[in-house]
């Protein structure tokens, strides 16, 4: 008997066919878990820019917001003899409005809101420095699709970003008519009394700043002038908030 046929399976090896069959289903393991990391990878990312859309709007939105409820606001102020007297927002006066705005394309529209700086000294940067009576912060997009602002009234004040990727910053005002008791949803262009205005909305479309290639946008969701998303693939959404203007009060009868 030959001494070959007396080694054991174990002992001869594999042979060629065999060790070409586990080689293809190795790489065929291999190709199906790179496939599987690259899906979740870009599901990873595509996660990941949206989380940072929804932040920029958040950082955003809240900052209008708080804004918008100090504007026009009044304040007690302590006399001498122990009374208080309560101080109306030189805001409201003519030429220094509490609200103000400019209507046009997106590298024009802008929202300014004003308070007293007694009432709080904190501008929409979150700058106190300043020895004005009021503050007027002005919100508009500059050319690398920021949301920015600064205090109108701040000496040397430059515009600050406020959140990165906005696309499109849309507002409007709901403007009252006391006398036929209604409100009616106007451009800043179209308000023929800023103080009868008694709410704000504002529009943001956002987008990421990184693209995701497996991104397809949703053609059910629009911008802010109800345009269809771009197709580049970056996720981007459209947030719209309406804000009331509570020292407005008492503007309808």
């Amino acid at each position: 008997m030959s001494p070959l046929n007396e080694l054991t399976p174990s002992e001869r090896g594999y042979t060629l066919p065999e060790l070409l069959i586990g080689t293809a289903l190795s790489l065929l393991v291999i190709a199906a878990a790179t496939g599987v990391y690259g899906t979740s990878k870009q599901t990873w990312n595509a996660m990941a820019a949206a989380d940072a859309v929804h932040a920029n709007a958040r950082v955003a939105m809240r900052n209008l917001h708080e804004q918008a409820h100090m504007a026009g606001a009044a304040y007690l102020k302590s006399n001498n003899n122990g009374t208080f007297t309560v101080e109306i927002s030189p805001n409201e006066d003519a030429g220094q409005a509490a609200l103000a705005g400019v209507n046009g394309t997106k590298s024009v529209e802008s929202l300014t809101l004003g308070h007293w700086h007694a009432l709080d000294a904190i501008d929409c940067q979150g700058n106190t420095g300043s020895t004005h009576a009021s503050v007027r912060n002005d919100y508009k997009l500059n050319t690398s699709k920021e949301l920015s602002c600064k205090d109108l009234n701040l000496t040397n004040s430059t515009y600050q970003a406020l959140a990165e990727g906005v696309e499109d910053f849309q507002l409007r005002y709901a403007q009252a008519n006391p006398s036929a008791q209604t409100l009616q949803w106007k451009t800043a262009n179209q308000v023929t009394d800023m103080a009868q205005v008694l709410a704000i909305e504002v529009c943001l479309r956002v987008a990421s700043i990184n693209t995701v290639h497996n991104t397809k946008p949703n053609p059910q969701l629009k911008g802010c002038q109800d345009e269809a998303l771009p197709a580049d693939g970056r996720v981007r959404r459209t947030f719209k908030r309406v804000v009331a203007l509570r020292n407005r009060d008492g503007v309808m009868p």
